[in-house]
């Protein structure tokens, strides 16, 4: 008789894996965003994965392990949802610094533009975009996704925010991926 050792390895990760990527999308006010498309990148092999959010969750599974993904949330319907004249006037009262808005996320919603801060063009902007003479705004998404875990010095100048998760060498599931959701136009 003999002995024979055999020792298989998975190198090429022909096996799978069970580690899942997920995560959440909701307001500031924790209300579930459905029909976000959310695209997970593989870094290593420079693919591409899409879900779309149901009750404001998202989910990847399977994905292979000891890689690096990026993580990124769209969507841009409906511009109008959620933008009335009063945005307009609490976007004019910031702007004369009467009444600032009070978070970093309402700021976000305020720069119409997308130039990085909030002016009077902004203020033109939305009006055109109220009176229809606009259907979606030329230079912005109608919501931005922004990482949840991300904290702002200045809520009065959030700027620049992250859009992308990034994870270096996932081994395992990670499962609060989350995103914090932004209605451009709509600051109240």
């Amino acid at each position: 008789f003999c002995t024979v050792e055999i020792d298989i390895q998975d190198n090429l990760n022909a096996c799978g894996t069970n580690a899942r990527i997920a995560g959440d999308i909701y307001t500031e006010m924790n209300e579930q965003i459905e029909d976000a498309e959310v695209m997970l990148h593989n870094m290593d092999s420079e693919t591409f994965a899409f879900d779309m959010t149901s009750f404001g969750s998202y989910l990847f599974d399977p994905i292979v392990m000891n890689t690096d993904y990026e993580i990124s949330a769209s969507k841009d319907l409906d511009y109008m949802n959620g933008v009335s004249t009063l945005d307009l006037v609490i976007m004019q009262k910031h702007i004369l610094n009467i009444q600032t808005l009070n978070s970093a996320y309402k700021v976000m919603a305020a720069d119409i533009n997308n130039s990085g801060n909030i002016s009077a063009i902004d203020l033109v902007e939305l009006r055109k975009l109220i009176l229809g003479i606009y259907l979606e705004l030329p230079s912005n998404d109608s919501w931005r996704f922004v990482d949840a875990t991300q904290s702002f010095a200045d809520i009065t100048d959030p700027w620049p925010f992250v859009e992308i998760i990034e994870l270096d060498n996932v081994n395992s599931s990670m499962m609060s991926n989350d995103f914090i959701a932004v209605k451009i136009g709509d600051v109240n």
